[in-house]
């Protein structure tokens, strides 16, 4: 039963056609860029399209295809404090750019990265004919040879080392600590600290000691912290009132330090939040390098020194291996850059 009216009928390719006075073939053409079409027969087909509101398809032609044209970001639940970086939002959206660049749609989906629950998620790409998958997974371990069984291209972003069987890429963290903490070094400070996480494999934190041990000074304090801006300010606050000597193992230190090289810019922002609290100024009483280049260390204040990752090389480089006819298991790793402002020291006319 109906209550008189219906909605308006969808205009198909066919009526395209015959209003363009072409074949329905010739429609294809001149949308997908299949075959070479005259330039008034587009124009027509075209206009024809625009008159009648026509919209393609698409999931009708990624089964005619195999392929819906698309990739997806496969990164970690909201509730993982990870992607709250910034960094990662600017990360997403010149992977974006990259994807759209080589026509293709991103498409981006969170998940707890319980090994169930990520093969389940590739066997759902699968079946919506999804390309290829950029997999975000920070510290998780991935089964490798069941996502691989699944068929589909995936890249691993934002890894430190190599793992056997895994195609991944990221930014040379070790390298990234050695600059920011020589740089401190550099400006005379006799003591650089280190904010991060309580982990001596890290290669933020072995980084920053190799860069202490070059330049023979002691490394420390390190103050463990949460890599988020809660943490940092947390550590700020511990570092303020005297009581850096919080960390593990022989480099706790037990005083303020000079200078601080902190694991990440949201961690350093909430370090600059607690000196501010406490009336420490930063850089005179401490000065301070981060870590990941996000805009939140360019309108910080003062500005943050900060050891930028190359997102857009490593986005459009992640984008093309996955699209590429002959896969690689290969671990690429990326060189950074220091930019220097005003949190480490530097005069004003390199803000």
């Amino acid at each position: 039963m109906t209550n008189g009216t219906s909605a308006p009928r969808k205009a198909t390719r066919r009526d395209v056609a015959r209003l363009a006075g072409v074949s329905d073939a010739v429609v294809s053409y001149t949308l997908n860029g299949t075959a070479p079409v005259a330039a008034a027969t587009a124009e027509r087909v075209l206009a024809a399209v625009e008159h009648l509101g026509y919209r393609p398809n698409q999931a009708a032609r990624a089964l005619r295809s195999g392929s819906a044209d698309t990739l997806a970001f496969l990164v970690p639940s909201s509730s993982d404090p990870v992607f709250t970086n910034p960094f990662f939002g600017e990360y997403a959206s010149t992977l974006e750019a990259a994807a759209r660049d080589r026509g293709y749609a991103l498409y981006t989906t969170a998940t707890s990265f319980r090994p169930d629950e990520v093969l389940a998620r590739f066997r759902e790409f699968a079946a919506r004919q999804i390309d290829g998958v950029l997999v975000l997974a920070g510290d998780t371990a991935l089964d490798s040879v069941a996502l691989d069984g699944v068929g589909l291209p995936w890249i691993s972003l934002n890894v430190a080392s190599r793992e056997r069987g895994v195609a991944s890429l990221g930014t040379d963290l070790r390298a990234g600590a050695v600059a920011a903490t020589t740089h401190l070094l550099e400006h005379g400070y006799g003591s650089v600290g280190f904010v991060g996480q309580d982990d001596p494999t890290e290669p933020r934190y072995i980084g920053w000691l190799q860069a202490c041990a070059a330049a023979g000074v002691p490394a420390g304090p390190f103050v463990a912290a949460e890599v988020t801006r809660p943490g940092g300010r947390a550590a700020g606050h511990r570092i303020a009132d005297d009581r850096a000597r919080v960390g593990t193992g022989a480099h706790d230190g037990g005083h303020r330090p000079r200078a601080l090289f902190v694991a990440s810019d949201r961690t350093a922002v909430g370090v600059l939040r607690a000196f501010h609290e406490r009336g420490i100024r930063v850089p005179q009483d401490v000065a301070i390098a981060s870590f990941d280049g996000s805009s939140e260390a360019e309108y910080a204040w003062p500005g943050l020194t900060t050891f930028r990752q190359p997102v857009d090389e490593m986005a459009r480089s992640a984008v093309t291996r996955l699209l590429a006819t002959d896969r690689d298991h290969a671990h690429e790793l990326f060189p950074g850059e220091l930019v220097l402002r005003r949190s480490c020291g530097c005069p004003d006319d390199t803000v």
